[in-house]
């Protein structure tokens, strides 16, 4: 039962935030009450009204007592984490076919069937063909990071009329 964060994919924005740390606050909400209202995994809850907590009481054991600052940490956008993340989708198994195609796409342009090279969606289309579950930039990071490739780069010159010649050999 979610209220107004349906769609969201998981992911919380700081509204969603705000709106769990003044439930608890304002409105006296157990962590398990706001877990069901709001659809979010109760340690989730817990994390973050741990956080609120515990920059509310920094705070107040440093004296002043700001306002702003403590605002500031309700409102402050949450964190993820996604260098420890795991590929859930790009496993190696779906890696080893991806490699199949690019030695497949090897061997026939060593025999010099050039046209009949996969390209990165036909490749996601076999993919998806062999019911596997993967997005189609996944395949392309995928397949730029085996072939070593990089995004090409222009860099803009601007020239002053009559330097660059325009095509002709002057004499």
């Amino acid at each position: 039962m979610k209220t107004a964060h349906e769609g969201d994919n998981g992911v919380i924005n700081m509204k969603t935030k705000q709106e769990i740390i003044l439930m608890h606050i304002r409105d006296g909400k157990s962590q398990r009450e706001i877990s069901r209202v709001t659809g979010r995994d109760r340690k989730t809850i817990r994390k973050y009204i741990r956080e609120y907590e515990e920059d509310r009481r920094k705070l107040l054991e440093h004296g002043g007592v700001e306002t702003e600052e403590i605002v500031r940490s309700i409102v402050e956008k949450p964190k993820y984490d996604t260098s420890t993340r795991e590929k859930k989708k790009l496993t190696d198994e779906v890696v080893k076919r991806i490699k199949f195609y690019l030695d497949e796409n090897e061997k026939r342009i060593a025999m010099g069937i050039r046209k009949q090279v996969r390209k990165k969606i036909d490749i996601y289309e076999a993919l998806v063909e062999e019911g596997i579950d993967i997005g189609y930039t996944t395949v392309c990071q995928a397949i730029s990071k085996m072939l070593n490739e990089s995004k090409e780069a222009f860099i803009r010159c601007e020239y002053k009329p009559g330097d660059t010649g325009g095509g002709y050999v002057s004499k």
